[in-house]
């Protein structure tokens, strides 16, 4: 299920920026156009066996959609065999809906509403399943709580900077995350996304020698949540 929800994931987040729709048309390869037949879509068997290039023109197809895909099945796994059944399902649904949201934002430092939406309403319905022991006080305070924290700074730092230092949607998607985990866990959450972020600066910096200008602080946001779930095991 993982690998299958991978492959539609790194559809959706290869046409939704580009104005197209992952809902309607055919999978088509990027360089030749040609319509990809339903048997060379089989998420990770088919790029293997067609070693990563297109059936038609032998262009390469790319590592992304089957980086995503792996991605994808090791979110789905690692929760069942760490977690009873009902809780590892919670989990990979987390876990699942966080991977289209950390992809956007590292590669388009962009949090789309709709996405961070499913986020908080998921946590609404699946929230209690993964997370029973958090009450209904403690999620609602986590909303609040991690949407104003990230928000007041941002404004703080825009006011004083006279530029947005944060995008919006982070603050948001803090609040989602507050839903699921409720407030105990964002201290901790924000604390290793800090850690992830200044890691990824570091490495820039000394390995490649290089600085970005801005930096996916929702993907390490998520990475982290996810973390967090797998840590409460």
């Amino acid at each position: 299920m993982g690998a299958i929800w991978g492959s539609f994931v790194a559809a959706m987040c290869s046409r939704w920026p580009t104005g197209k729709t992952v809902a309607t048309g055919r999978s088509h390869c990027d360089n030749c156009g040609h319509q990809i037949a339903a048997y060379d879509l089989v998420p990770i068997a088919s790029y293997i066996v067609l070693k990563g290039k297109c059936r038609h023109c032998g262009g390469p197809i790319g590592l992304l959609p089957l980086a995503t895909e792996l991605i994808a099945a090791v979110i789905g796994a690692v929760p069942v065999l760490l977690l009873p059944p009902e809780q590892a399902i919670a989990a990979a649904v987390f876990g699942w809906l966080l991977l289209p949201l950390i992809m956007l934002d590292y590669q388009h430092l962009w949090l789309p509403n709709r996405l961070v939406l499913l986020l908080a309403v998921m946590g609404v319905l699946v929230g209690p399943m993964l997370t029973p022991d958090i009450a209904w006080t403690d999620r609602a305070t986590g909303m609040l709580a991690g949407f104003l924290s990230l928000e007041i700074i941002r404004q703080a730092y825009k006011f004083f900077r006279k530029h947005d230092g944060m995008g919006a949607g982070d603050p948001k998607l803090f609040g989602a995350l507050g839903i699921w985990l409720g407030w105990q866990a964002l201290p901790m959450t924000l604390l290793i996304a800090s850690a992830i972020g200044l890691t990824v600066v570091a490495s820039l910096h000394v390995i490649a020698n290089h600085q970005r200008d801005a930096l996916p602080f929702g993907s390490f946001l998520g990475v982290a949540a996810f973390a967090v779930v797998l840590m409460g095991c």
